[in-house]
């Protein structure tokens, strides 16, 4: 399942491909211009905008239309609504271009990252497509407290 996201949740999609779904973001593009692309590619436009989640029903494009301002519950009706699957942390993408992470030795990145990041990580990351390395630094506690929560809304949203 892929999704597009218009630019209202831009920081959304980021935290979206941190958990594993499969979002293109277009920046600069008019409302016709997305509906067009999300139809022709067949994913899942996301918005805010309900005018445009209107023109994506009656033109048969799937859509998500997020309410909400809080970025947990986002990620969570996202998910919730498109039966997508949450992967984190075992697939995982790169938040800034969607490529997939994969794992990587620290010897193989040990140029790429800061010396004493090298010296004290042991997981490593690297995006298959721009080639950025990640590891489990200071922002790894708010992306597992994130997931918790989205995971913990989603149980919610389960319960009868």
């Amino acid at each position: 399942m892929r999704f597009l996201f218009d630019e209202m949740l831009k920081r959304t999609a980021s935290w979206c491909r941190i958990f594993g779904l499969d979002v293109e973001f277009l920046s600069g593009k008019t409302d016709s211009e997305l509906l067009d692309y999300a139809k022709t590619n067949k994913l899942v436009f996301v918005t805010r905008d309900v005018e445009l989640a209107t023109r994506c029903r009656k033109r048969g494009v799937d859509v998500v239309f997020v309410a909400n301002d809080d970025r947990e519950e986002q990620i969570a009706q996202i998910i919730k609504e498109s039966g997508a699957e949450l992967t984190f942390p075992e697939n995982t993408r790169c938040p800034d271009c969607n490529g997939m992470l994969v794992v990587v030795d620290g010897a193989n990145v040990k140029d790429d990252v800061p010396e004493k990041v090298a010296e004290r990580e042991t997981r490593f990351w690297r995006c298959v497509a721009c080639k950025k390395v990640y590891w489990e630094g200071g922002h790894w506690k708010n992306i597992t407290r994130v997931h918790g929560k989205v995971k913990e809304l989603l149980a919610r949203m389960q319960a009868p």
